[in-house]
């Protein structure tokens, strides 16, 4: 099951400039989310 954490929307933003540079699986290991949540 999953944390149910939330996001503001800075660090969505961040999210998505950081996933267009070094790629979705990348960001998403940086970031420490699921790869899914990134790339939905």
């Amino acid at each position: 099951m999953g944390t149910g954490r939330q996001y503001d929307e800075k660090f969505k933003l961040q999210a998505i400039k950081l996933s267009k540079e070094v790629g979705t699986k990348q960001a998403a290991e940086e970031l420490r989310i699921p790869k899914n949540t990134l790339g939905g």
